[in-house]
């Protein structure tokens, strides 16, 4: 008993000394995400603001920060002898000016590679996790989309060395895999991808995630009010046809996503959605 009162103790000391250090904007973001009921609509920029940067790079990174953009979804893969890289494909061939999969090289080779933005070579290279995470602490939060799985015990070990618990949400596909996260540390955030309405539903009885991934199947009024009910905020995709649409003049093509209810939209477009959202009253008051 003494043992548990102890470390909780020591936990709730970590968390505050980490929080302390947070920028005024993060505390914002942070105290929205961990209140679904909250009419915020949260935005989450995929592979990082990458328009006029490449994806997936600290570049990208850093201009999602400085847009004042809530969330970065970047992709987690392992090289040849562990490290961890942020980058999407299995295969560098498409963002960088090599060919090969990520996993066929040491992470000093990988290193020499440039990222590509729209088919050019810029002066970027990969990043690995850790940098990302330290350059991201206590400024934005971040999506770790988990690309390769044997090295899930690796992310959980970095985000600890990092101390970016309060600032990562592992996505996950399924229940159980969240139980499994917050077992090994409470203070681990989850964003859990659900296929269907009963996914949804029975997933709390399983694990209680900070954030349920829905998709069309079950992007409706009822689906979600129940998620926001269990406490989770509902996270949904612009990505593609909507932010399409958006470029080409719609902008009110969001409300695709957003009539619904969901809460978190990721998007390819976070400067466009940020501005939608504060035209429509849904960002924060001033």
């Amino acid at each position: 008993m003494y043992k548990s009162l102890f470390s909780l103790l020591l936990l709730q000391l970590f968390m505050t000394t980490v929080f302390s250090q947070s920028t005024p904007r993060f505390k914002q973001i942070d105290q929205a995400f961990l209140q679904p009921s909250s009419p915020v609509v949260l935005i989450a920029a995929h592979r990082g603001a990458h328009l006029e940067d490449p994806e997936n790079s600290m570049a990208a990174f850093r201009k999602s920060i400085e847009l004042g953009i809530d969330i970065i979804e970047l992709d987690v893969r392992c090289t040849k002898d562990g490290v961890l890289v942020c980058m999407h494909d299995k295969t560098v061939n498409r963002t960088t000016n090599g060919t090969g999969p990520v996993d066929s090289f040491t992470f000093a080779e990988i290193r020499q590679l440039k990222l590509k933005h729209n088919g050019q070579s810029t002066n970027e290279q990969i990043p690995t996790l850790e940098e990302a995470l330290l350059l991201t602490k206590g400024k934005i939060l971040v999506d770790l989309d988990i690309k390769s799985a044997n090295c899930i015990e690796s992310i959980m070990a970095t985000v600890e060395k990092t101390g970016t618990a309060n600032n990562c949400m592992f996505f996950l596909g399924e229940a159980a895999h969240v139980k499994m996260l917050k077992g090994k540390n409470p203070a681990f955030r989850a964003l859990l991808r659900t296929h269907s309405a009963g996914e949804a539903d029975s997933a709390f009885q399983v694990a209680k995630p900070e954030a349920i991934h829905i998709d069309p199947s079950h992007n409706q009024p009822a689906v979600i009010a129940r998620i926001k009910q269990q406490g989770a905020r509902v996270w949904n995709n612009a990505l593609g046809d909507i932010d399409a649409k958006v470029v080409a003049g719609d902008i009110a093509a969001f409300e695709e996503v957003l009539m619904p209810g969901a809460n978190i939209i990721q998007t390819d477009q976070p400067a466009l959605l940020k501005a939608y959202l504060i035209k429509t009253k849904r960002y924060y008051p001033n």
